[in-house]
C-alpha cells in the first residue's frame, strides 16, 4: 500500500514538473510570438515608409521630367523664333516722316550710307519696337537671300562715327544675354563661331557655363 502511494506521489510530481515545463514552453512561445508581432509591426511601418519615399521619389522624377520637357519646349520655341528672324536686319537711326515708304527709305539708306549698288530682294519692311533717341522707331527688314544680308553687314563699317546702326534681329531673351558678351567682343580683333565653339583672336574662348550657352546662340559679326 505504501509503495503504491509512493508511486502515485512520484507520478504526480513528474506530472507537476512536466506541467511546469509546458507552462514555461508556452511562456517562451508567447514571448517569441510577441517578438514576432513587434518585428512584423516594425517591418510594416518600415515598408509603409519605403512606399511613401518611393512615391515621393516617383513624384520628384515626374516633376523633373516635366521640368526637363518644359525646358526642351522652351528651347525649341526659342530656336524656332531664331530661325524665323534669321534673315532679318534691324536698322536704327533713320528719321521718321509722315506717310513714309519704309522700303524706299531703306533702299536709299543702303545705297547712300552702305554703298549697296545692287538690287536687294526684300520681304516685309516696317517700323517696330520703342522709339529711339531721335524719336523714331527702328526699321526691321526681311531679306529674301542670306548672301545679300551678309553683304549689307560687311559694309556696316562705313557707319562708324555716325548715328546709324545695323544689327541682326534676335529674340529679346537672347539679345539680353548677348549683351554680357559685348565687352569681350569689343576687345577682340577677330570673332568666329564654329558650331558651338567661340574663337577670339584664333583661340577658343573659355567662359562660364552661362556664357558658353549664350555664345552658342551668337552668330557672330560679318
Amino acid at each position: 500500500m505504501c509503495n503504491k502511494i509512493t508511486e502515485i506521489e512520484t507520478s504526480i510530481l513528474n506530472l507537476v514538473k512536466r506541467n511546469s515545463l509546458i507552462e514555461k514552453s508556452v511562456e517562451d512561445i508567447g514571448g517569441l510570438l510577441d517578438t514576432v508581432v513587434e518585428r512584423c509591426t516594425s517591418n510594416k511601418k518600415e515598408i509603409e515608409n519605403m512606399k511613401r519615399r518611393n512615391t515621393e521619389i516617383e513624384r520628384q522624377i515626374e516633376n523633373d521630367n516635366l521640368k526637363e520637357n518644359f525646358k526642351q519646349i522652351e528651347h525649341s520655341l526659342l530656336d524656332l523664333r531664331c530661325r524665323s528672324m534669321k534673315n532679318n536686319l534691324i536698322f536704327s537711326g533713320l528719321g521718321f516722316q509722315q506717310n513714309e515708304n519704309c522700303e524706299e527709305k531703306l533702299r536709299r539708306f543702303m545705297h547712300n550710307e552702305l554703298g549697296i549698288e545692287f538690287h536687294v530682294e526684300l520681304g516685309n519692311v516696317h517700323r517696330f519696337g520703342k522709339p529711339e533717341l531721335n524719336g523714331a522707331k527702328p526699321i526691321v527688314a526681311r531679306f529674301l537671300y542670306r548672301k545679300e544680308l551678309e553683304a549689307v553687314l560687311r559694309n556696316t563699317n562705313k557707319l562708324k562715327g555716325k548715328s546709324f546702326g545695323v544689327n541682326e534681329q534676335f529674340p529679346e531673351e537672347i539679345e539680353t544675354r548677348r549683351k554680357k558678351l559685348y565687352p569681350v567682343f569689343k576687345n577682340a580683333r577677330q570673332v568666329k563661331l564654329v558650331r558651338y565653339k567661340l574663337f577670339i583672336n584664333g583661340k577658343q574662348y573659355q567662359s562660364t557655363e552661362e556664357e558658353q550657352n549664350i555664345a552658342s546662340e551668337y552668330r557672330g559679326p560679318y
